[in-house]
């Protein structure tokens, strides 16, 4: 079948001859892609303009430069009469002293009355007790442990001079004052007794299991030195009195110089004073916020709850704490005169210390003399049930 082509401008006609999917009109953008734009449209644009326009319109009433009327808060003005150039006010402002500004204006106040005139300079911070406080922490609160009964008073002030006289009787006057900050410390904390004489004698109705070593150790055999327990009541009564020693700041723990025990690596050291190494807790166990506990003045029967001669029995051959040495030298800080602790003998001894005795019965007796012998082994079976070696 033979078919007839024609040029007729840019399109090509075929003959009608031809096969009817031949037969095509003119090429479409479908059809060939090379045909399609390459640019957007005018509707693309029109709509981009609009866009713009809206928000630049938005842009522009939100800064509150453009605002129709009728939108926007309600405002309003209010004329004000100020006067540029007051010349009574400048007269008192350029006036030499009060004398002069009061014959200007009779109701002007008196600068004396918000007392700056009485007002005096801090004096400068000490740099050595900067350092300390830097080094030991925060110090603790100034509290006055008073007790609710003569006898109370009394028993706090035996508990915590005896703790200071056993513990660092041959220290100076710090080295006391650090040992009593650490017992009051403790009675403010709630970890421990809320009580001076719970504290020092916390645990001692066991032996080697006490807080304080010198109550279940049996030190307290030996009969204070009486120079050395008059000083211990003397910084005793300043810390129940209130009197705080920072350097040691919030310690609950202590220790010697000569060892360093286990639980020290979990507490944060404080200081070194005299032969004792202080401790306080870690976080906010240790902040001063932990303190809190109010003291209940009820204090109990002092200890040791077990009995002096009962501890050296069970300690024999252990050996007792060393003597004490001589005074050191004593710091500034006065000690306050006031009346002695009195001496371990002369504090009643708690009633329940001492434990009854269960009473041993005789063995019974019969009329037969064969009977008495009755739990008796016989010699041929004392040695039954051991090991023949």
């Amino acid at each position: 079948m033979a078919a007839r082509i024609a040029r007729g401008g840019p399109n090509w006609i075929f003959d009608a001859r031809m096969k009817p999917e031949l037969a095509l009109s003119a090429p479409s953008a479908w059809l060939d892609p090379a045909a399609a734009p390459a640019t957007p449209g005018r509707s693309f644009w029109a709509a981009f303009a609009a866009v713009v326009t809206v928000a630049s319109l938005v842009l522009v009433l939100s800064t509150g430069q453009f605002r129709p009327r009728g939108l926007g808060p309600y405002s309003v003005s209010v004329p004000v009469d100020f006067a540029p150039y007051d010349p009574a006010r400048w007269a008192i402002m350029n006036a030499g002293d009060y004398e002069a500004a009061l014959k200007i204006d009779p109701t002007l106040p008196d600068p004396r009355s918000i007392d700056w005139s009485d007002a005096a300079p801090e004096p400068p911070a000490d740099p050595l007790l900067l350092r300390d406080e830097a080094l030991a922490g925060p110090p603790a609160k100034s509290y006055a442990f008073q007790g609710v009964t003569a006898l109370d008073r009394e028993r706090a002030h035996y508990c915590l001079t005896a703790a200071i006289y056993y513990e660092a009787a041959s220290e100076s006057d710090d080295g006391m004052r650090g040992v009593a900050q650490t017992v009051l410390n403790r009675v403010r904390h709630p970890s421990f007794p809320s009580t001076v004489c719970g504290v020092v004698f916390q645990g001692s109705q066991r032996a080697g299991v006490c807080q304080f070593t010198f109550s279940c150790d049996g030190a307290m055999a030996r009969t204070p030195e009486r120079r050395n327990w008059l000083r211990a009541s003397r910084v005793a009564s300043a810390a129940l009195g209130g009197t705080v020693f920072p350097k040691v700041g919030l310690a609950t723990h202590y220790h010697t110089t000569a060892i360093w025990p286990r639980w020290g690596k979990s507490l944060v050291m404080t200081n070194i004073v005299g032969a004792h190494i202080f401790h306080r807790w870690r976080g906010r166990w240790g902040m001063p916020d932990a303190f809190r506990v109010p003291y209940s003045g009820r204090e109990p029967v002092p200890g040791p709850y077990l009995p002096v001669a009962q501890q050296v029995a069970i300690l024999k051959g252990q050996g007792l704490a060393p003597g004490a040495g001589p005074v050191a030298a004593a710091t500034a800080a006065p000690l306050p005169d006031t009346a002695a602790a009195p001496l371990p003998g002369a504090m009643s001894p708690p009633a329940s210390v001492a434990s009854p005795q269960p009473a041993v019965a005789p063995p019974p007796t019969y009329t037969d003399a064969r009977l008495n012998q009755s739990g008796d082994v016989r010699e041929e079976y004392r040695k039954s049930g051991e090991w023949i070696r």
